[in-house]
């Protein structure tokens, strides 16, 4: 049996990305503290912002067969604290599928050794 979809949207590229439920409850929020699980929640809809107008797309240093999107987002129950938001996205097949996401207050350097998928600031692709 399938996984059900939760939501899906559209990158900037064209590419369809998809959120199964099954991810939603037994990885981006079930394993992890309270705290860091009901921000998770809180921060979903924004999320989906993030992946249509994402800041970055670089490729995983780790990982081939993924993506890092990555934006600002105001969290709405923490008096709107601006943080830093990593979605990572596996994009071996379409539609790509999402791994986790996460907010952070600060952002360690970004290595993009990698490389770069898609930058906003230039509004075009480019391959570093």
């Amino acid at each position: 049996m399938e996984d059900e979809i939760r939501w899906k949207v559209t990158d900037p590229l064209g590419n369809e990305i998809v959120l199964y439920r099954d991810t939603f409850i037994e990885h981006i929020v079930g394993h992890h503290a309270d705290k860091d699980a009901e921000v998770r929640k809180l921060i979903e809809s924004q999320v989906k912002f993030v992946l249509q107008s994402p800041s970055f797309i670089i490729k995983d240093q780790k990982y081939d067969n993924r993506w890092k999107y990555l934006g600002l987002v105001a969290v709405p129950q923490e008096n709107h604290k601006i943080k830093i938001v990593g979605i990572i996205v596996e994009v071996q097949k379409s539609p790509f599928m999402i791994v986790t996401w996460y907010a952070r207050r600060v952002m360690d350097e970004v290595v993009i050794d990698g490389g770069m998928i898609y930058n906003a600031s230039v509004k075009r692709t480019s391959n570093l």
